[in-house]
C-alpha cells in the first residue's frame, strides 16, 4: 500500500515537473512577440514614405498578426509570468493601448502623416521594454529549466530504484517509466531547439547591426540624424571628422552641446560653419540641398531632410575637388592654354555683353585685331617651341599694356584681339603705342628676336550692326593694314567690305572657272644664251573671267591656295602642258611651277606619273619649278618627294632664287638642275650695282655647282647684253615674247624669234669690245 501510494506520488511529481518544463516556452513566445512588434513598427515607418510601396493593407495584416500574438501571450504559457508582476502587466496594457491606437489610425481613410508620426513616437519606447521583458523571460525560463531538470533527474533515479525493488510488482510500472522517459527526451529536444532559435535570433540581430555600422562608416558622405529634441541619434565617422569630434561624439548628445564643443580653439569646425546656414531649414522643417563653403578652397554639398517624428537627417559630401575640376574645365574652355589669355569663345561672349551695354552707358566700343608681322618666319626658321615662347612673351606685353577696363584675347595662331573704349584720337594713340611695344626686340637667353605687329580697328556705334560683324570689320581692317606693309594700323572703312565681297565673288567664280572653260595655259619661251635658240617653254596659267576679263595670276593664285583649289588647278596645268609639249620638237622642254601647297600633297608623285603616262612625254623633257619656301622647314617627307621626282628623270629648278631666307642652305640640301634668277634683280641690273653683284654671284654659284641659270624678266637690250657677258645659261622675258596660247606657238618660228631677240639685244653694240665695255662699266659701278 505504501509502495503504491509512494509510486503514485512519484508519478504525479514527475508529471507535474514535465508539465512545468513543457510550459516554459514563454521565452520563445515573448521573442516572437518582440519580432512581430518590430515588424509592425517597421511597416508603419515605411508607410510614412510614399515611395516605399507599403500600403495600409500591409500594415493592417501586421496589426492582426500582432493582436493574435498578444492573445497568445496573455492566455498561454506566459500568462502567469505576466500576471505575477505589476510592471509586466503595465507593459502589456500599454502595448494593447498602442495597438488600439494603430487600429484606429488604420481605420481612418485620410489620416495625416503627423498622426502616424505620433503613433510611431508612442510605439518607439515599447520596443526596448518588450525586448527587456523577453530577456527577463529568457532568464526565468533558463533558471526553471535547470531546476526542473535536476528535479526530474532526482525523481528518475528514485523511481528507477524503487522500480528495481518492485520489479515483481508489475510490468505496468516499467512501461509507465519508459513512457515518461520518452516525454523527457522530447522535452530536452524542445529545449535545445528553443536555445538554437534564440541564438540564431541573436546572431541575426548582431549581423544586422554590424552591416548597418559598416554601411554608415563606409559612406562617402558624412551622415547624422537628430530627434525632435535635437539629440544625436545616429552618425558615422565622417560626420565626427566634419564636426571635429572624432573621439567625444556619442549618440544622445544635444545639438547645442555638439556645436559648442565642435572645432578647435578660435577655429570653427566645418559643421559649425555649415549649420549656420542649415539651421533655417531645421527650424522651418524644410527639405533643402545646397553647397556651402567650409573654409578656404573647401565646399560641402548638404542634403537636409526633415523626418516624420520631428527630427531631421542630413548628409554632407566634400565636393571641393569636383568644384576645382569644374572651375578648371570652365577656365580651359574659355582661355588659351599657351598664353593664359581669353580665347575666342570668351572674347565673343565679352564682346556681346559690351555690345549690348553700349546704348546703356553711352560709350563707344572698339575692337582691335592684332596680328604679328614676321612670326611665321620665326616658326619656320627657329622652330615651333621658340614660336610658342615668343607668343607667351607677346601675351605678357599685351596684358601689361592694356588698362583694367580693356579685354585682351588670343583668337588663334599669332592673332590677338583687344576690346577697349575711347574716342578715335585716343584709340589711334593706343594702337600706335601697342605697335611700338610689340615691335621691341624679344630676348630669349642670348638670342634676340625682332617681329612687328599690324592692327585692324573697328568701333561701335558705326557700320557694324552685331558683335560678329564688328569683329569681322576689325579683321578686314587688319587685312588692309598688312597689305599696306608691316607695323601699321588701319581703321575699318566701308570700301574694305566691298573688297571682301569682291574677293568672295572671285572665290566662287574661281571654283567654276575650269568647268566654264575660262582657264588656259600660256607658254613663254626660254632662250639658250650661247646658241641663241629656243630651248623650251614655261607653262603659265591664265584666267579670262567671263565678266571681268583677264585676272592676274598674282590675284587668283593666292586665292586658289587659300581655298584648297590649287591642287586641282596644278594637276590640270601639268596634264595640259605635257600633252601640248608632245606637239613640239623633241629637243624642247616644258617648265611648270609647283605651288608649296601643291608640293605638300602626298599624291603629287602619282599626279606627275599620271600626266607623263597620259601624254607620253619623256620625263627628261619635263622641268618642275619650286620656291625656297618648300625647303624652309625640311623634313624627311620633303626630301623624299624631291628624290622621287628626281628618280623619275624630271628636272627640278629653284625658282625666284635670292628672295628667300636660306638660299645657300637650300642649294646644299638638294642637287637642283637649275637656278632661276628673280626678275627683281634682272630689272635693276642697269640702275643698281647691288643687283648686278647679286646676279654675278648667282651665275657664278650655278656654274661652280654645275647648275644651269635662267634670268627672268629680261625686257631691255642692255639687260640681255649684261646677262650674256656674265655667262647666264638661259634668258626669258618680254624682250623676246610674252606668254601666248598654245595655238599661237605654231605661227611663230623659233629661228625668227631668236634672231629678233638677238638683233634687239645687240642694237647699238657693234662688237664684243662694246659689250665688254658695257659690262665693265656696270661692274665698276657695283
Amino acid at each position: 500500500m505504501f509502495a503504491s501510494v509512494y509510486m503514485s506520488f512519484l508519478i504525479m511529481e514527475r508529471q507535474n515537473t514535465l508539465n512545468e518544463l513543457s510550459g516554459y516556452n514563454m521565452s520563445w513566445a515573448l521573442s516572437q512577440g518582440v519580432s512581430e512588434f518590430m515588424r509592425i513598427e517597421s511597416t508603419l515607418s515605411a508607410l510614412a514614405l510614399p515611395e516605399s510601396g507599403v500600403s495600409r493593407d500591409d500594415a493592417r495584416l501586421r496589426l492582426d498578426i500582432m493582436f493574435g500574438r498578444l492573445d497568445t501571450l496573455e492566455n498561454g504559457a506566459t500568462r502567469d509570468f505576466i500576471r505575477k508582476n505589476a510592471q509586466r502587466r503595465a507593459i502589456f496594457g500599454e502595448l494593447k493601448n498602442s495597438l488600439d491606437r494603430v487600429e484606429d489610425f488604420l481605420s481612418q481613410g485620410d489620416a495625416s502623416p503627423q498622426s502616424l508620426g505620433k503613433i510611431l513616437a508612442t510605439l518607439a519606447p515599447l520596443g526596448s521594454k518588450l525586448t527587456a521583458l523577453a530577456s527577463v523571460a529568457d532568464q526565468v525560463a533558463a533558471s526553471n529549466a535547470a531546476k526542473y531538470k535536476d528535479e526530474l533527474q532526482g525523481l528518475h533515479l528514485t523511481f528507477s530504484g524503487m522500480a528495481g525493488g518492485l520489479i515483481v510488482c508489475g510490468l505496468v510500472l516499467v512501461a509507465l517509466l519508459l513512457h515518461h522517459n520518452r516525454l523527457l527526451g522530447r522535452t530536452h529536444q524542445r529545449l535545445r531547439g528553443l536555445a538554437a532559435d534564440l541564438q540564431g535570433t541573436s546572431n541575426a540581430l548582431q549581423a544586422q547591426n554590424d552591416r548597418f555600422g559598416a554601411a554608415l562608416d563606409n559612406m562617402s558622405q558624412a551622415l547624422c540624424t537628430f530627434d525632435k529634441d535635437e539629440r544625436l541619434v545616429v552618425c558615422n565617422h565622417r560626420f565626427a571628422d566634419l564636426a571635429g569630434m572624432s573621439e567625444d561624439l556619442r549618440p544622445g548628445m544635444p545639438l547645442a552641446q555638439l556645436l559648442a564643443r565642435s572645432g578647435k580653439a578660435q577655429q570653427p569646425s566645418a559643421f559649425q560653419e555649415i549649420y549656420s546656414h542649415q539651421a533655417t531649414y531645421v527650424h522651418e522643417r524644410r527639405k533643402a540641398a545646397f553647397v556651402e563653403a567650409a573654409g578656404p578652397e573647401k565646399w560641402i554639398a548638404v542634403a537636409h531632410e526633415p523626418l516624420a517624428d520631428g527630427g531631421w537627417l542630413a548628409t554632407y559630401e566634400d565636393v571641393s575637388e569636383r568644384r576645382r575640376s569644374e572651375a578648371q574645365i570652365a577656365h580651359m574652355a574659355h582661355h588659351d592654354a599657351l598664353t593664359g589669355l581669353a580665347n575666342r569663345v570668351l572674347f565673343q561672349e565679352e564682346l556681346g555683353r559690351r555690345f549690348e551695354a553700349v546704348g546703356v552707358h553711352a560709350a563707344n566700343l572698339v575692337v582691335c585685331c592684332v596680328d604679328l608681322d614676321g612670326f611665321k618666319d620665326v616658326n619656320d626658321t627657329l622652330g615651333h617651341q621658340v614660336g610658342d615662347e615668343l607668343l607667351t612673351m607677346v601675351a605678357e606685353r599685351l596684358k601689361a599694356h592694356i588698362g583694367s577696363t580693356e579685354h585682351v584675347a588670343r583668337l588663334g595662331g599669332d592673332e590677338f584681339a583687344v576690346l577697349c573704349t575711347g574716342p578715335s584720337d585716343q584709340v589711334r594713340s593706343f594702337a600706335r603705342q601697342l605697335v611700338a611695344e610689340l615691335s621691341r626686340p624679344y630676348f630669349m637667353g642670348e638670342q634676340e628676336i625682332t617681329i612687328g605687329a599690324s592692327i585692324g580697328i573697328a568701333d561701335y556705334p558705326g557700320l557694324a550692326s552685331s558683335p560678329d560683324e564688328l569683329l569681322k570689320y576689325a579683321d578686314l581692317a587688319l587685312y588692309q593694314a598688312k597689305g599696306e606693309g608691316k607695323g601699321r594700323f588701319r581703321f575699318f572703312e566701308e570700301e574694305m567690305d566691298e573688297r571682301l565681297q569682291s574677293r568672295k565673288a572671285l572665290e566662287t567664280d574661281l571654283r567654276k572657272a575650269l568647268q566654264h572653260g575660262e582657264m588656259e595655259v600660256h607658254f613663254q619661251p626660254l632662250l639658250d644664251t650661247a646658241s641663241r635658240e629656243i630651248c623650251g617653254y614655261e607653262a603659265l596659267l591664265r584666267w579670262t573671267h567671263r565678266d571681268r576679263g583677264p585676272v592676274s595670276p598674282a590675284e587668283f593664285i593666292p586665292i586658289a591656295e587659300d581655298i584648297g583649289l590649287i591642287g586641282t588647278l596644278g594637276e590640270w596645268v601639268l596634264r595640259q602642258a605635257c600633252a601640248e609639249a608632245m606637239n613640239w620638237p623633241a629637243h624642247l622642254s616644258v617648265s611648270i611651277n609647283l605651288s608649296p601647297v601643291q608640293f605638300r600633297n602626298p599624291a603629287l608623285i602619282n599626279t606627275i606619273v599620271g600626266a607623263l603616262a597620259a601624254s607620253g612625254l619623256p620625263a627628261e623633257r619635263l622641268e618642275l619649278e619650286i620656291t625656297e619656301s618648300v625647303l624652309l622647314d625640311p623634313d624627311e617627307r620633303t626630301t623624299a618627294t624631291l628624290h622621287q621626282i628626281k628618280a623619275l628623270g624630271v628636272a627640278i629648278a629653284m625658282d625666284d632664287f635670292g628672295t628667300g631666307y636660306s638660299s645657300l642652305a637650300s642649294l646644299r640640301s638638294f642637287p637642283f638642275d637649275k637656278i632661276k634668277i628673280d626678275k627683281s634683280f634682272v630689272q635693276e641690273l642697269a640702275v643698281r650695282p647691288e643687283a648686278l653683284a647679286v646676279v654675278r654671284l648667282i651665275v657664278g654659284l650655278g656654274r661652280d655647282l654645275g647648275m644651269a641659270t635662267t634670268a627672268e624678266g629680261v625686257e631691255t637690250e642692255e639687260q640681255l647684253a649684261c646677262l650674256r657677258t656674265l655667262g647666264c645659261t638661259q634668258v626669258q622675258g618680254f624682250l623676246f615674247a610674252r606668254p601666248m596660247p598654245a595655238r599661237d606657238l605654231l605661227r611663230r618660228r623659233a629661228p625668227q624669234l631668236t634672231e629678233r631677240a638677238i638683233e634687239s639685244a645687240d642694237a647699238g653694240l657693234e662688237g664684243p669690245e662694246e659689250q665688254a665695255l658695257l659690262l665693265r662699266r656696270l661692274v665698276g659701278a657695283a
